[in-house]
């Protein structure tokens, strides 16, 4: 019954927490691997073509809603009852 606890609260933190690494190592992506333009902002690579920045833009966005921890809290919960 602990297994199934742990895994689920696992589950249920772990995308906000990947969500907010992801968005504090954009900043540093965009410098290392884009073009930095005055005015203007960093050019990188668009996600199609899998640029690092624009990767860790899309994950941080994605995991941000909270259907990622529930969605985690579930299969978290699935792999407890295995």
């Amino acid at each position: 019954m602990l297994q199934l606890i742990l895994l689920t609260v696992s589950g249920a933190v772990l995308p906000p927490l990947v969500r907010l690494a992801a968005g504090m190592m954009v900043p540093h992506a965009m410098s290392t691997f884009g073009t930095v333009v005055a005015g203007v902002g960093t050019l990188h690579a668009p996600l199609i073509d899998g640029g690092c920045a624009a990767l860790l833009q899309a994950s941080s966005a994605a995991l941000s809603s909270g259907l990622a921890s529930v969605v985690g809290g579930i299969a978290g919960a699935v792999l407890g009852l295995r």
